[in-house]
């Protein structure tokens, strides 16, 4: 049967030869044994109505085609995409983990080779050693040396040759403190003598009781109430070295302003003349730490006469002690503890609020700068042997004899 229908634009349209299909293919309603019948129905119908189409006008098929369709299609697009993707990346995946494993087994054998050619080498350089050499010039009959007694044997000149140019040199550009030490553990010179001096000074008390014995009216030995005399300028003494050296202060306007460099070479400048009172420690007498540095060793060149004053700091043990004379008062140190720090170390310049400490810095070892040298000490009375609290005063400390007095003596 031949079938005819009007398009969208009232023209007649002629179809295909289509076979008779009973209405109730199309349109009667389907029974309930039926699987899904509307939907078969309505397939079959949009199938008939697609392959009219389809003959007399394609392109209307192309414009009429469903939404859904083309959102099926790309979704299944980018199904395939994600799943060609994650393929892929799994692929990678194992490649690199295939690699990684690959590496790793292969350092693990060449780190269980390296004994096997460690001691291969060994053994052949230590082959290599013991060949023997023939020198020109050798004697007939005698055995030639192997190569392992030759090198050390040229080792042991080249390193001897330098261990003397350098100890030269060093010894040169320090004679001055290693010939100090010498001096003094060969008992030379005069040293002995002014150590003893020194010590007799420091125990003395009073420069003035060394003299005569003065009477005064009434019986007073005025002489006897005078204080302890001192050294017109400040004065560092250690008997047991046979140290007399003045003590120096340099100003305080580069510590304060924080110019490093000037204060450094103000610190040289005044070791020149003697060991330095470092600015901002205290001052001998009061709470903190009174803190002397001096050069145990210089440059040969420098005109300093203190170049190596504390050569021999070291020779100091506990128990030891010394003098600091200063604004004319005396003030007597026991050591009590000794030791090294590095350079950098700062923590010996703290200033402690309930002692009455002293230290004494230096260079070691003699010649270099490796450390410092750290001699820290406790104020004592120089009589009794007591340690000072803060604010004590010293037994030897004179009276004021005319309180007895009803009037000066004339």
């Amino acid at each position: 049967m031949l079938r005819a229908h009007y398009d969208q634009f009232g023209n007649i349209i002629l179809g295909s030869i289509v076979r008779d299909v009973p209405t109730a293919t199309f349109f009667e309603v389907p029974q309930e044994h039926d699987v899904e019948p509307k939907k078969q129905t309505w397939t079959l119908l949009e199938e008939t109505r697609c392959e009219i189409q389809s003959i007399s006008n394609p392109e209307a098929i192309r414009q009429e085609k469903p939404k859904h369709s083309v959102m099926m299609t790309a979704r299944k697009e980018a199904k395939n995409i994600l799943h060609k993707s994650v393929e892929e990346s799994s692929k990678q995946m194992k490649l690199t983990v295939s690699d990684a494993k690959h590496t790793l087994e292969k350092t693990i054998h060449m780190l269980s080779d390296i004994p096997k050619h460690a001691t291969e080498t060994l053994k052949e350089f230590w082959q290599k050693a013991q060949t023997p050499v023939v020198l020109p010039g050798r004697k007939p009959g005698r055995r030639p040396r192997k190569k392992i007694t030759l090198f050390l044997i040229d080792t042991v000149r080249f390193g001897g040759t330098f261990g003397v140019i350098f100890g030269v040199l060093f010894v040169g550009m320090n004679y001055q403190s290693f010939w100090q030490i010498a001096r003094a553990e060969l008992a030379l010179g005069t040293d002995i003598e002014a150590e003893q001096a020194l010590t007799n000074l420091t125990e003395g008390g009073s420069v003035a009781k060394t003299f005569q014995t003065i009477q005064s009216s009434g019986n007073i030995n005025i002489l006897a109430y005078l204080p302890p005399v001192g050294p017109h300028e400040n004065h560092l003494i250690i008997p047991k070295l046979g140290i007399n050296v003045p003590i120096v202060q340099p100003s305080m306007d580069a510590l304060m302003a924080e110019d490093w460099p000037k204060f450094e070479k103000n610190i040289q400048e005044a070791l020149r003349n003697g060991v330095v009172h470092y600015p901002g420690s205290a001052r001998p007498g009061q709470a903190g730490n009174a803190f002397f540095t001096g050069h145990s060793s210089y440059y040969p060149t420098d005109n300093g006469r203190y170049k190596s004053i504390f050569a021999r700091l070291g020779e100091l043990e506990l128990g030891d002690t010394y003098t600091v004379y200063h604004g004319g008062d005396r003030h007597t140190y026991r050591i009590m503890k000794i030791y090294k720090v590095k350079p950098n170390n700062v923590s010996v310049l703290d200033q402690p609020t309930d002692e009455r400490l002293s230290t004494l810095m230096t260079c070691t070892p003699v010649g270099t700068t490796l450390e410092r040298l750290i001699v820290k000490a406790e104020e004592i009375d120089p009589t009794t042997g007591q340690i000072l609290k803060v604010g004590e005063k010293a037994a030897d400390t004179p009276k004021n004899p005319f309180t007895r007095l009803e009037a000066l003596p004339i």
